[in-house]
């Protein structure tokens, strides 16, 4: 994994390290019934030492590759762990678009904490990666996150039906576009 921090006023956001394990398997675990509804469904092992090292060795590859890069996220204020951000399906060519994911602790949520963490992330990809565009989608009712994506500038662009296995289930999902165009305005 690159040396990167990504800052902010309040959050700095970095690529996982092999020390962060046992905190993010500690808010991971405390948020599991929160976040299972709107993740894929969880391997019964994926809060073990195990299953977090494969996963840096694969964000690892990733990042490499240039196919995915993911960041954690930190308050500056004791370095405490709340949530994580994702450059998923970097597609390069004509397109130069990617896809965001993104999560966060649920006693943090109302704060703003994740719109300063997506726009730290996205002006990382529209610079250093010379992206032209992201995408992200959730699940329809999911108000919190469509209110998020419109308050720093997405669009609303459609929608597309049993898109993502949420929870062992295949999920409709309203998606969502942001061009460069739009973001440097």
């Amino acid at each position: 994994m690159p040396a990167l921090s990504l800052e902010g006023e309040r959050l700095f956001l970095r690529p996982p390290a092999p020390e962060d394990w046992a905190q993010w398997a500690q808010v991971r675990g405390r948020n599991r019934e929160f976040l299972k509804a709107y993740e894929p469904t969880w391997p019964e092992d994926c809060l073990s030492r195990g299953f977090f090292e494969r996963r840096l060795q694969k964000q690892a590859q990733d990042w490499q590759q240039g196919a995915a890069h993911s960041f954690l996220i930190f308050k500056k204020s004791g370095e405490d762990l709340i949530g994580g951000v994702n450059i998923n399906n970097v597609c390069r060519g004509a397109a130069q678009y990617a896809t965001l994911g993104y999560w966060l602790d649920e006693k943090e949520q109302g704060q703003g904490y994740m719109a300063e963490a997506l726009r730290l992330v996205i002006a990382y990809g529209f610079t250093d990666l010379r992206l032209h565009r992201f995408n992200a989608g959730c699940l329809p009712d999911n108000e919190r996150s469509v209110k998020l994506l419109k308050k720093i500038g997405f669009v609303e662009e459609g929608f597309a039906e049993k898109f993502v296995q949420i929870n062992g289930q295949w999920q409709d999902h309203r998606l969502f576009g942001l061009p460069i165009e739009n973001w440097e305005s």
